[in-house]
């Protein structure tokens, strides 16, 4: 089972959460972006790891290319993905659905208004916190090379799994 979900990452030269002794902010709080990308994620229940890649837009087209990745990244395992309810998911996307049924991947929509079911939005917070809030990168590779690193080391973790409540004993071998 993997929960997945996509994230807009805007590559400034504030991130947000600098603390400073000054008077006032170094940059001004309406500053151009370096850069716009978006992180798609899953997160694999049993094991706790996250897999990624980084896509230049949000729609349809993007989400079935992500969806083959995973169907390469699990040739012949059964596979459930869990997915909110936006708009270029399955659940409300003709060619989203086409394409997941054609790479046998299942799907299962939580319901809405509940992005704290979703543990990938965990990762995502953890991502602003300490890599988005963090920045003061040039380009938009320089960022994707910081939040890589974090879900390399993240990986690498023995303790790496996210509790999920309303599955019981998910982790457990």
């Amino acid at each position: 089972m993997l929960f997945f979900d996509e994230q807009p990452i805007a590559v400034k030269a504030y991130g947000g959460r600098r603390y400073t002794s000054c008077s006032r902010l170094v940059l001004d709080k309406q500053q151009k972006t370096r850069g716009r990308f978006y992180l798609f994620a899953v997160y694999e229940v049993g094991s706790g790891r996250v897999r990624w890649t980084f896509l230049p837009g949000k729609n349809s087209s993007y989400v079935c290319q992500f969806m083959r990745r995973v169907r390469r990244w699990y040739p012949d395992a059964e596979v459930w993905i869990v997915l909110d309810q936006d708009t270029t998911h399955p659940r409300r996307s003709k060619q989203t659905r086409q394409v997941m049924r054609q790479l046998q991947l299942h799907w299962i929509s939580l319901p809405k208004n509940s992005p704290d079911d979703n543990p990938v939005e965990i990762l995502f917070s953890d991502v602003k916190l300490m890599v988005l809030d963090n920045s003061d990168d040039p380009n938009p590779q320089a960022t994707q090379r910081r939040i890589s690193a974090r879900f390399r080391s993240r990986n690498r973790r023995h303790a790496r799994q996210i509790r999920i409540p309303y599955l019981n004993d998910c982790h457990k071998r």
